[in-house]
């Protein structure tokens, strides 16, 4: 299994069943659509591209079978229903062979489940290549749609949500590529930034060791007891091979951080320590003094060079990358086809939009799962393993957090006490001697408030007290999260819940690095 994650730019189609190969000039217009956009939209033109496609006769067809015909090019295939049922809307032998052919390029195939009618059931394998894909290939006749799932209406539905059109107009004699119209105002952006892909290339070469138990993988264990588990093997070591990576990395870049945040708070008042030694017991000895500038060197050189290195940054990608993939192993036990982050478009940030692209990456490349068919058995392993450990989880992150913050303010209001009492008897004189005056008093003075000033800065940057609210306050929601999918009675019900509870842990993951954001290394004041 490949260790990195590859990007993919993925253009979706869309188009009539008429205008299949032989429509003059069709092949060749959607040949310089695909150009266009490899040259134009993608952020290299080496980022391979992926076609989605409900694979229906004619436009989806020649799409596809232009794009596949480049170097590295694949298929995605979603389909409105099961491959035997679908073949029946096709018009002859020749046209269900063609799908056959093109189907069996994609053995990871995604079906549309929750359809109430035929019509439905299209409509919604439309708009799922459209929440999918970074850029849709029209092939439109422009007259209004004359059903639900329509060419027309999939086009409303892409503009709907801002996804770059190519549009192939196509009329009886021909089709032409509308010049007019080319989304430039994408240009360079897709599927993602320069500097977001950096990120992402720089990511892909941290090394890593084996991988660690937790995580997707502690679901491997329980296909013993489970025998409908087996199946989903597949699955859980996809995602786990990447959650573990973005785990190691993200807590290796954590260590180096906090190690680097550490010493500031200690070298800063070490540094006052040492001049109000020398200052007060040997005033004489001004050599004293260059040892004060060595740590003042060396915490200016730390701070520096743990700024150029980005650990800060690059352990809260990912961090958040691992926490997008812990939820993907359990929604793909509900055989969920389109999750939200998809295609990525959450965060504009380069340092989070890399992130979110790799875990739509991770998503739709996964092994596919078909749920059990006794749904109890599924919501025993998601209510389990999923959201009551994540629940456990933040319930105990927030007594440990509750608990330090008290010790951080207990030891520094304690630290500045006493400077008010070393004050306080330098100020009556106790403990002087004219002969031998007693010193201790000003040092005192000076360096305790020094050590509480520190203890104080490292307590508010970690914010001990809103992480410690953050994570009581999920918990809290978990309890009402756990309700609704005990409550679910059947597969549709269950991915519904599902997919708000992975929604909620995404939108928790947000605030965390918002508020983990801000606490980047600052030279102690």
């Amino acid at each position: 299994m490949a260790p990195g994650i590859a990007v993919r730019l993925r253009v979706g189609v869309s188009g009539h069943r008429t205008a299949g190969a032989a429509l003059p000039g069709l092949t060749g217009e959607v040949s310089k659509a695909v150009e266009y956009i490899s040259q134009k939209l993608a952020v290299s033109p080496d980022v391979p591209l992926t076609v989605v496609s409900s694979l229906a006769e004619g436009a989806d067809r020649v799409v596809a079978d232009v794009i596949l015909g480049r170097e590295g090019a694949r298929l995605e295939v979603v389909l409105p229903l099961p491959p035997g049922e679908y073949r029946a809307d096709f018009g002859s032998a020749e046209s269900r062979a063609d799908f056959s052919r093109l189907l069996a390029l994609d053995d990871r195939y995604d079906l549309v489940r929750t359809a109430a009618s035929r019509e439905h059931a299209y409509e919604l394998a439309g708009r799922a290549v459209v929440d999918r894909s970074d850029v849709m290939i029209i092939i439109w006749d422009g007259e209004p749609g004359r059903g639900r799932g329509g060419t027309d209406e999939i086009r409303e539905y892409a503009l709907r949500w801002r996804r770059p059109i190519v549009l192939i107009r196509v009329a009886a004699d021909g089709a032409r590529l509308d010049t007019d119209q080319l989304p430039f105002a994408a240009e360079g952006t897709l599927p993602l930034t320069a500097a977001s892909m950096r990120r992402l290339d720089r990511f892909n070469r941290e090394p890593t060791a084996v991988r660690a138990p937790g995580g997707p993988a502690a679901l491997l264990g329980l296909a013993d007891s489970r025998p409908w588990l087996a199946e989903a093997v597949p699955l859980i070591e996809h995602v786990d091979w990447h959650y573990a990576r973005a785990d190691q990395v993200a807590g290796r870049q954590q260590k180096r951080f906090r190690l680097v945040n550490r010493l500031l708070y200690i070298l800063a008042p070490l540094a006052v320590l040492i001049i109000a030694g020398q200052v007060v017991f040997a005033p004489d000895r001004r050599y004293l003094a260059w040892a004060e500038f060595g740590v003042l060197s060396v915490l200016t050189v730390l701070h520096l060079l743990a700024r150029r290195a980005g650990w800060h940054a690059r352990w809260l990608s990912a961090r958040y990358l691992a926490e997008q993939l812990r939820s993907q192993a359990f929604l793909g036990l509900t055989g969920i086809v389109t999750i939200a982050t998809a295609t990525g478009r959450g965060q504009r940030d380069d340092e989070v939009s890399w992130t979110e692209r790799a875990a739509a990456e991770v998503w739709l490349s996964r092994p596919r799962f078909d749920p059990p068919a006794d749904t109890s058995l599924l919501v025993d392993v998601l209510y389990r393993h999923w959201v009551k450990d994540q629940q456990d989880y933040h319930r105990v992150l927030s007594g440990r957090f509750r608990r330090r913050g008290s010790v951080f303010q207990a030891v520094s209001v304690g630290l500045f006490m006493a400077s008010a009492g070393a004050a306080l008897l330098h100020s009556l004189g106790a403990g002087n001697n004219p002969a031998r005056p007693f010193r201790w008093w000003d040092f005192l003075a000076i360096a305790i408030p020094a050590v509480a000033g520190a203890l104080s800065g490292y307590a508010a940057q970690r914010d001990y007290a809103r992480h410690a609210e953050r994570s009581r306050l999920f918990a809290g929601f978990l309890d009402r999260a756990m309700d609704r999918l005990l409550a679910a009675r059947n597969l549709d019900g269950i991915q519904q819940a599902t997919l708000a509870i992975s929604r909620a842990m995404r939108d928790e993951a947000t605030d965390w690095y918002s508020a983990v954001h801000t606490q980047e290394l600052e030279l102690p004041a």
